[in-house]
């Protein structure tokens, strides 16, 4: 028979938990610190912005972005009505083109996703975020070289070695020209919220695959948009579902304390002066959260959360929040997202209203009925001065943070002549800071620190099964094949969450499906070579020969395809070692094959 559940934290992690053990027949309690649901997914209306009937003013943590690799999220969204009818997940809408805009320049380039039809154009793929930009041949041959390096690696040499090393060391950083080195800062904490030179090799190289990937494998529909306000399109028809199930949700009431005695957890302290008790408990809560809530009499019990209290959280957390700034008139842009690599701030923009026609015009459902446009901004580096304002972003006033971000946007998109403004001062209407930033205090706080997956971090991260034997843990910090803090990320640690009590309750309910990463097929025997390298102490084939020469580089990425197409080499490795096509023709310009 299933039990009853107490699972803290009602963001993506927690709710996913919730969902998946509610259909299993489960008694599902959820506890939420917030007023309202989703966590850092939860849309935040500007209040009192809306009259006559329309709703608030649409504010969020930041835009929502759904590559093509997240499968988990887009599983949950699939199973959850929508009061339009259908299911959430029909609310999402593709985009189909990118552009990059240059803060120093007064320029911005726009490009459209295309298939590829083999697996090396992958290369091909990466140009996009070249063109027009006038790096060094040099630069994008050793750059492209790589990342074939990395997608050519084991998966023991990328937890092993790649782990203890960040993105900028793998890359080489140091070895490229000034303006590529920017690039090589920018890209990463646009697209997945990090720095390369915090981040482990492992982690940012392998959402960075995915991200190539998606430009390169799937056409047009692999970067999605939410349409409409996150809150409105999706948390609050999937709390309405989970009522359904029979969820209890219980909102504004969090966690103090944790105790344990008999060797589990024997209950949990509430806000509100309740202690609760269940047969399994689920902490859904952000990293710095969990690492106040843990104990040393948690710790006695399982080593892995011991290595996590004692963690310092500043080592592992980073600042990423958004900032949406509303128009008296729409302005489109670009029909998706535009990324700023020379942003002091590592700006990312999507204009939003294009994306949610089916809702009706802006102004008749938002705010007073003058604002026509919304233009949602993550800014993902709160360290670096600004270009306007002169000070880190962290050490600014609400109202600096808007003017530095306003004056980066039009300095990129508005262009050196006459008639080019895209954005001027009279189309701003308002904007809105992210609510959890908390500025009553010097330095300013913020209550959503995101994990950046520091080199060797993943030693103090937990798996949703711990060594407790009800206590789970449901957060995009858990060890998952996702690997990144993000919805992807908490969704599948929700599903590791809830199968973990299913397997300890011996139960015959099907487990939540959980899905790896896929890389291309063609890169295996390549990675199966490298395993062997990897187990006899042997650096990678491309270290041995060494290809970090850039000129070598681009030589060999000259030759790949004769190298393919060359019949001897062909039919020795037929004989002798059994590979794909590409692959035989990568190994045996490597060396790896012998002669013919």
């Amino acid at each position: 028979m299933a039990g009853n559940v107490i699972v803290i934290g009602g963001g993506v992690g927690g709710l996913t938990a919730a969902q998946e053990l509610a259909e299993r027949g489960y008694t599902v309690h959820v506890y939420e610190s917030r007023p309202t649901w989703g966590g850092k997914s939860r849309s935040q209306p500007v209040p009192g912005s809306g009259t006559g009937g329309r709703k608030d003013l649409p504010g969020e943590h930041g835009f929502r972005f759904y590559p093509r690799f997240y499968t988990h999220v887009i599983d949950t969204m699939k199973r959850i009505p929508s009061p339009a009818g259908g299911f959430v997940v029909d609310h999402l809408r593709p985009t189909t083109e990118s552009a990059i805009a240059l803060v120093d320049r007064g320029t911005w380039y726009r490009f459209f996703r295309r298939q590829v039809s083999r697996p090396f154009e992958v290369i091909a793929a990466l140009e996009l975020f070249f063109q027009e930009l006038d790096f060094d041949d040099q630069d994008i041959a050793l750059f492209t070289a790589k990342i074939l390096e990395f997608l050519t690696a084991s998966d023991e040499r990328r937890l092993g070695e790649y782990e203890r090393m960040s993105w900028w060391d793998f890359l080489e950083g140091d070895l490229y020209s000034t303006n590529f080195q920017r690039q090589l800062r920018a890209v990463p904490r646009t697209m997945v919220a990090m720095d390369p030179k915090r981040g482990s090799a492992r982690t940012v190289g392998g959402i960075s695959m995915q991200l190539i990937l998606d430009y390169a494998d799937t056409g047009v529909s692999n970067d999605r948009t939410m349409g409409g306000p996150t809150t409105e399109m999706w948390i609050a028809p999937w709390t309405a579902h989970l009522a359904t199930l029979g969820v209890s949700l219980h909102a504004g009431v969090s966690a103090t304390s944790i105790d344990v005695a008999a060797g589990k957890v024997s209950g949990i302290h509430l806000s509100d002066g309740t202690t609760v008790t269940g047969d399994h408990y689920v902490l859904a809560v952000p990293i710095d959260t969990a690492i106040g809530l843990l104990t040393p009499a948690i710790g006695a019990l399982d080593p892995q959360l011991e290595k996590l209290r004692l963690a310092n959280p500043d080592d592992l957390v980073s600042w990423m929040t958004g900032i949406q700034y509303f128009l008296y008139e729409d302005v489109p842009m670009v029909r998706g997202h535009t990324f700023y690599p020379d942003s002091p701030w590592a700006l990312t923009t999507i204009s939003q209203p294009q994306f949610w026609r089916e809702l009706g015009l802006f102004r008749t459902r938002y705010g007073s009925g003058e604002v026509g446009g919304l233009i949602s901004v993550d800014v993902s580096d709160w360290d670096t001065p600004g270009k306007y304002v002169g000070k880190p972003a962290k050490q600014c006033t609400p109202a600096e943070i808007a003017h530095e971000v306003w004056e980066q946007l039009k300095a990129a998109l508005n262009g050196t002549g006459p008639g080019e403004e895209t954005l001027t001062d009279a189309l701003l209407h308002s904007w809105h800071l992210d609510d959890d930033l908390d500025f009553t205090s010097s330095p300013p706080t913020n209550t959503s620190r995101l994990l950046v997956h520091p080199p060797g971090s993943y030693d103090v991260r937990p798996e949703a099964g711990t060594a407790i034997p009800n206590l789970v843990i449901a957060a995009d910090y858990v060890r998952t094949h996702t690997d990144l803090a993000s919805m992807e990320g908490a969704n599948e640690a929700g599903r590791r969450a809830a199968n973990a009590i299913l397997d300890r309750d011996h139960s015959t309910a099907t487990r939540a499906t959980i899905w790896p990463l896929v890389e291309p097929k063609q890169f295996h025997y390549a990675k199966k070579i490298d395993r062997w390298l990897y187990q006899r102490g042997k650096p990678h084939a491309f270290e041995i020969l060494g290809l970090r020469n850039a000129a070598k580089a681009a030589s060999w990425l000259r030759r790949l395809e004769q190298v393919a197409g060359i019949a001897r080499i062909d039919d020795w490795l037929d004989e002798h070692v059994r590979l794909s096509r590409i692959a035989r023709g990568i190994l045996s310009f490597l060396g790896l094959g012998g002669s013919a």
